[in-house]
This record gives C-alpha cells, sequence and structure tokens, in this order.
C-alpha cells in the first residue's frame, strides 16, 4: 500500500516534469510547421528587446493624448459641421461603430461637449494633442528601433521631433482618411443598392460588411508598411515588409472584433460604472500597442528579412572599404 509521502513524491515528480514536456512539445510543433516556430521566434525577439515595456510607454501617452484630440477634433467638427446635424449625427453614429457599448457613447458625449465650446477648447486640445502626441511618437519610435535593431539610435533633438511631427500629422490624417473612407464607401454602396431596388436582397448586408472590412484591411496594411518601414528607418524593400503588414492588418482587425465584444461586455461591469469607458480604452490602446510591436518582431523575424540583414552585415566592410 502506498504511504501519503510516496502519493506526494510521485505527484511533486508529475508536476515537476510538466515544464519539461511543454518545452517538448512545443520543439516538435516548431520542427514540424515553420509558421509555429516563426510566431516562438518573434515571441523570443519581442521579450528580448522588452516589447511590453515599450508597449507600457505609448499606452501613457496614446491614452493622454486621446482627450486634446477630441476636443481638437470636436472643435475642427464644430467649425466644419456647424449648423448641419445630419452630418454632425452620422459622425457620431461612426464613433458608436466603431466603439460599441457605454464606451461608444462617452465618446460621443465628449465630442458633443467640445463641439458645442469650439474655439478656445480647439487651441487648448492642439497644444496637448502635440505634446502628448509627440511623446507618443517618440516611444513608438524608440520601441520599433529597439525591435528591429536591438539598440535606439543617438538622439539628435531637431530631427527626432520633425519626423515626430511628419509621423504624427500622417498617422491622424491617415485614420481619419481610414474612417472617412469606409463610412463613405459603406453608405453609397447602400444607396446604390437601394436606388437599384436590391437592397433587400439576400447578402447585401454581408457584401457591405466585406467591403468595409476589405477597406479597413487596406488601409491597416498602408499603415503597418509606413510602420515597419519608415518610424525605425530601416532600408529593406516594401516587398520583404509586405507579409508583415498584411500581418498585422489581419490582426488589428481581429482585435477590432474582440475589442468590440470586451467593451461591450465592460460597459455592464461595476468598474465600467466608476470609470466610465476610460478602462476599456486604455486597455484597447495598449492591446494594440502590444501587437505592433509583435508585428515588428514577427516582421523582423522573417526568414526573408533575416538573410537579407545578414547578406548586408556581410557587404558593410567591404563598401567601409
Amino acid at each position: 500500500m502506498t504511504t501519503p509521502p510516496e502519493r506526494r513524491r510521485s505527484l511533486w515528480a508529475r508536476l515537476s516534469g510538466i515544464p519539461a514536456a511543454f518545452e517538448a512539445l512545443k520543439a516538435r510543433l516548431r520542427a514540424r510547421w515553420p509558421f509555429v516556430d516563426h510566431l516562438a521566434r518573434a515571441g523570443g525577439r519581442y521579450r528580448r528587446r522588452q516589447g511590453d515595456l515599450m508597449a507600457a510607454g505609448v499606452t501613457y501617452f496614446g491614452f493622454l493624448s486621446l482627450f486634446p484630440l477630441l476636443l481638437l477634433v470636436g472643435s475642427i467638427a464644430g467649425l466644419v459641421l456647424s449648423g448641419n446635424s445630419l452630418l454632425q449625427q452620422e459622425l457620431y453614429d461612426a464613433i458608436r461603430e466603431a466603439v460599441p457599448g457605454k464606451t461608444g457613447d462617452w465618446l460621443v458625449e465628449q465630442v458633443q461637449n467640445a463641439i458645442s465650446s469650439a474655439g478656445v477648447v480647439g487651441i487648448i486640445g492642439l497644444v496637448g494633442f502635440l505634446y502628448a502626441g509627440l511623446r507618443l511618437m517618440d516611444q513608438l519610435r524608440i520601441g520599433m528601433e529597439r525591435i528591429w535593431k536591438g539598440r535606439v539610435d543617438d538622439p539628435e533633438f531637431l530631427r527626432d521631433n520633425l519626423q515626430d511631427v511628419v509621423a504624427l500629422f500622417a498617422l491622424f490624417v491617415a485614420g481619419l482618411l481610414s474612417l472617412s473612407l469606409t463610412v463613405l464607401v459603406t453608405q453609397a454602396t447602400t444607396r446604390v443598392l437601394s436606388f437599384l431596388g436590391l437592397d433587400d436582397a439576400t447578402g447585401v448586408g454581408v457584401l457591405t460588411q466585406v467591403l468595409a472590412i476589405g477597406l479597413a484591411l487596406a488601409g491597416d496594411t498602408l499603415i503597418f508598411l509606413w510602420l515597419l518601414r519608415f518610424v525605425p528607418s530601416v532600408n529593406h524593400p516594401f516587398r520583404l515588409l509586405l507579409p508583415g503588414a498584411l500581418f498585422g492588418a489581419a490582426g488589428i482587425e481581429v482585435l477590432k472584433v474582440f475589442g468590440g465584444v470586451y467593451l461591450a461586455l465592460i460597459s455592464r461591469s461595476v468598474t465600467s460604472a466608476a470609470f466610465g469607458g476610460a478602462v476599456g480604452i486604455l486597455v484597447w490602446i495598449n492591446l494594440v500597442a502590444r501587437f505592433s510591436f509583435y508585428t515588428a518582431a514577427w516582421t523582423a523575424s522573417s526568414t526573408a528579412i533575416e538573410a537579407a540583414s545578414q547578406e548586408a552585415s556581410r557587404t558593410e566592410p567591404a563598401d567601409a572599404a
């Protein structure tokens, strides 16, 4: 008959063997599936280059820049859409569609308040957005440089801030164009189908959703190409960066789906009642930042990029000579 100490030793032996069994399983999967090996190598690069720490900095300044950005957007909307309640309602509907639940209602309320007090509020929003936005781009650039190169380039105040201003403006315009294009094309498709009498046909709703997702994927791919190529200042051609951009765009769309579900769930929680939509937005920004850095690690860990980097490192001494 087995004694209790022997049972405990047997249970401990089984538990202590779990990590080794997990590592063996991971090794078999990596040997059999190259895609799994690629994901594992990207995860290793992400951890070694402190991706979570970089994402934390992006999250802080991203969240900090959100409020002056809302003031700025609301002020611009108040000037452009003044007296046009229909266009204002379309803006509110687009925000609620992008951010469902109470969090979206909270964002709409902030934009409404900003629209009603445009002018001085817009100037305050612009100054605050420039400060927090430039710090956001600085953290993003430093993180991308660490992921790609394992180091941060020597700082140059004027050059870095000029690059950050251009990058911040480009990202802001790209986000607005992506949102506007998706909304306009979806509405145009709906109107054309309604004009043709096909708005009640089977599969029309699915077609509209597929079109919207396709446009979003195209916009996300362009943003990730810029994020992977110009932010860390790497010289790899776009054809080598395109798989990483597609990987990032697909991942962002998946995060949007799960983020919508998450925000809808958290909007009914006690935490959301206490802090409004701030908690959901904070978590969302952190997830996007982490995935963006992981996408950079995934791209930099591809066999094509690694081969190109090794070739460049071999030719640099010859060029210097």
